[in-house]
C-alpha cells in the first residue's frame, strides 16, 4: 500500500532520541567515545540520524557529560544532560521526550552503541511508519524486539511514565498488537563489554 500523502505520514516532524547517558562501567571506558572506523560510537549514531532527519536529533547525555561534550561536536543536534541518569534508562527517555516540540509526530529511539545499524535500515523503519503512522515500528533480532524503535506521538505519555531501568522494550511488550516488526539482526550488537568491542573491531 502506498503511504498517504498527508502531514502525518511525512517524516518532516519525526525526531530521533539517542540515548548516551550511561557510565559504561562494564566496558571500562566511555562507550560514547570508543572509536571505530575513525569515529566515536556517538558520532557514528549522530551522523546516520542527521543524514535522515537533519537537525531533528536529540542526544541525551548523563555520566561524564562534560567530557563527552568536549570530545564530540554536538552543535548540529540538541543536547540534553540528564542529571538523574543514575535512576536508569527511563529517566533519559523522559528527558528526551520532554525536549520534543509539540509538533513532533513520532520519535525514533536509538542507543549510541549500535554501530552496525545502517542508514538504509533506519530508513526502512521510517518507511514502515509512513505506511502505517498509527503503529509502533521496532527492530526484531534473536527472538527479541527492541530499539531502534519508532513511536508515534500518542505513545509519548507512556514513554514519559516509564521508571527505573524500564526502557522502550517494556512498551513494545505492552502494546505488542500495535508493533510492526522489522528484521534487523545488526541491532543485536550493542557495546557493553570489552568482548563486545573486540568483536566489533574484528569485523
Amino acid at each position: 500500500m502506498l503511504s498517504r500523502l498527508s502531514p502525518a505520514t511525512t517524516t518532516d516532524n519525526v525526531y530521533a532520541i539517542v540515548l548516551a547517558a550511561g557510565a559504561s562501567k562494564r566496558l571500562g571506558t566511555l562507550k560514547q567515545l570508543a572509536r571505530w572506523k575513525n569515529q566515536t560510537l556517538l558520532e557514528h549514531a549522530l551522523q546516520k540520524l542527521r543524514s535522515l532527519l537533519a537537525e531533528r536529533v536529540i542526544v541525551v547525555l548523563g555520566a561524564h557529560a562534560v567530557t563527552i561534550q568536549a570530545a564530540v561536536a554536538l552543535d548540529a543536534v540538541t543536547t540534553v544532560v540528564n542529571n538523574d541518569w543514575r535512576q536508569g534508562v527511563a529517566s533519559s527517555l523522559r528527558a528526551g521526550i520532554e525536549t520534543l516540540p509539540p509538533s513532533a509526530s513520532a520519535v525514533l529511539i536509538l542507543l549510541c552503541d549500535q554501530p552496525l545499524i545502517s542508514v538504509a535500515q533506519l530508513q526502512t523503519l521510517l518507511a514502515a511508519w509512513q505506511n502505517e503512522s498509527d503503529r509502533i515500528v521496532a527492530s526484531e533480532y534473536s527472538m527479541s524486539v527492541g530499539v531502534p524503535a519508532l513511536f508515534p506521538a500518542e505513545f509519548f505519555p507512556a514513554l514519559r511514565k516509564l521508571e527505573g531501568d524500564q526502557g522502550a522494550k517494556r512498551l513494545l511488550k505492552e502494546y505488542a498488537a500495535k508493533v510492526i516488526k522489522i528484521s534487523l539482526p545488526e541491532a543485536e550488537l550493542d557495546i557493553d563489554t570489552p568482548d563486545d568491542f573486540d568483536y566489533l573491531t574484528g569485523l
